[in-house]
């Protein structure tokens, strides 16, 4: 079995690579998606945020515990990626993608039913999203209510409204982020468990040589 090691080392490397390379992506998505949905779902973002950069950081880990072995930087680095691994499993049975998107727009609803008492509360979502009430920008005109200046865009030096509503808009970002997060954590979720069993694997591996400096 020993004769294995070698490849089981590279399997190990190649997996702790890849979980280097999504959670790099995992943080620069949730940073851009935090900025393009703002305050809608940004509970999601700062979670993905999270577990991108400590998966970064467990890979590094994962790096300096095999040049030389070092018992105890790998039990580290499997303990880093079994506790990432559980923490995630629990976030995606417990918040499907499809629950994210309903949150987000329930939250844009109530931000109208605020706009129809007092104007203000939509505003930054129709700059942001350039988007105009809630289906579209009649719902101010049958309510008698004014276009709020959050409407409205220069173009050739005129100023012209939006037209589509910002529900659909905002579904729009929501199912994009949802999407591309749950995609990435899920190809996350897969590396970290092959990373997971095969350090474990390498780790025993190593102790029954009793020296983790010679077997680099």
């Amino acid at each position: 079995m020993i004769s294995a090691t070698p490849f089981i080392r590279q399997i190990y490397l190649s997996a702790n690579t890849l979980c280097l390379i999504i959670g790099l992506i995992m943080t620069l998505l949730c940073v851009f998606f935090m900025d393009s949905v703002q305050n809608l779902h940004l509970i999601y973002c700062i979670f993905g945020l999270i577990v991108g950069a400590l998966t970064v950081f467990s890979a590094l880990v994962g790096y300096r515990a095999i040049k030389p072995p070092k018992a105890a930087w790998m039990w580290l680095y499997f303990a880093l990626l079994a506790i990432l691994f559980v923490i995630q499993m629990y976030v995606v049975i417990q918040y499907e993608a499809s629950s994210i998107v309903a949150t987000t727009l329930e939250e844009v609803e109530s931000l109208w039913k605020r706009e129809l008492v007092k104007e203000g509360p939509m505003a930054d979502i129709e700059s942001r999203f350039h988007c105009c009430g809630l289906h579209n920008s009649s719902d101010y005109i049958t309510l008698n209510l004014p276009l709020p200046a959050s409407c409205f865009y220069t173009e050739n030096n005129a100023w012209t409204n939006y037209n589509e509503g910002c529900l659909e808009k905002v579904k729009f970002a929501a199912d994009r982020a949802s999407n591309a997060l749950s995609f990435t954590g899920s190809a996350l979720a897969a590396a970290q468990l092959v990373a997971l069993v095969f350090s474990f694997i390498l780790t025993l591996l190593y102790h029954r040589r009793g020296d983790y400096e010679i077997l680099s």
